[in-house]
């Protein structure tokens, strides 16, 4: 019988994982669960589990801290991060700590039962690491060092891509214009630099667009990232709609 450990500290996020783990990963499985980093180590070294799900972001003790802890320990013990966010703050230093003979992943919270049943099952079941392709998406990032952008400038970049306005991106970012507008200098300086004035006094602001030239150079480095792309165009529509409702009440 599989013994998998559920780390986090929501206990409906933790239920939540739990039902999946029941209903959709092949059995017999038994399941321990812990509410923070702190007691899913303490677990880890009495129970042995065959595998961790572990929440990245926790009090007490963070689930990459819990994780350096376990590795050093246990170098093959397999843990899938279960997290809310794909930033790149969190994939840089899980970079840095995962032993090259653990087998591990990655998967969002945001995803639906499905893919976090596929995701446990490959890495605990098939010994298959399991990357979310929107984690990917960073990883790639991380990778181009010549060409890597910040969490911030990546953000707005995004947002230019999907065509929202300076208000709307101030809105959904909860940021003044102004700190908009920094953000796209900051992107024209780091990804065109001087030629931006170049072409400002060629073309003429009339008909230059500094948005679709950025876009323009981040595709042709591949610094766009389609898949999350795509999901953050499924949420956008939401977003306009309960947005609207807020404004009009």
């Amino acid at each position: 019988m599989a013994k998998v450990l559920v780390v986090e500290d929501l206990a409906s996020l933790r239920q939540h994982a739990i039902r999946v783990l029941r209903e959709q990963v092949p059995g017999p499985i038994e399941v321990l669960e812990a509410k923070d980093g702190a007691e899913g180590l303490k677990l880890f070294r009495t129970a042995k589990p065959d595998m961790i799900i572990m929440d990245i972001s926790m009090p007490e003790m963070s689930g990459m801290k819990a994780a350096q802890e376990i590795w050093k320990e246990s170098p093959r013990t397999k843990i899938l991060f279960w997290s809310q966010y794909h930033r790149e703050a969190y994939v840089r230093e899980l970079g840095k700590i995962v032993p090259d003979e653990a087998i591990h992943g990655y998967a969002l919270k945001s995803e639906s039962d499905e893919k976090l049943a596929y995701a446990i099952t490959s890495v605990l079941l098939h010994d298959n690491p399991y990357i979310d392709p929107l984690v990917r998406g960073v990883q790639a990032r991380l990778q181009c060092k010549d060409q890597s952008l910040s969490d911030v400038e990546y953000e707005a970049l995004l947002d230019i891509t999907l065509g929202l306005t300076d208000k709307a991106i101030a809105s959904r970012r909860h940021i003044s214009v102004r700190g908009v507008q920094n953000r796209l200098s900051m992107l024209l300086v780091k990804l065109l630099g001087g030629e931006d004035a170049h072409l400002r006094e060629s073309a003429g602001m009339e008909i230059y667009n500094p948005r679709t030239r950025l876009v323009a150079e981040a595709l042709k480095r591949g610094l766009i990232d389609v898949d999350e792309l795509a999901s953050l165009d499924k949420d956008l529509d939401q977003w306009f709609a309960d947005e609207f409702d807020y404004e009009h009440e």
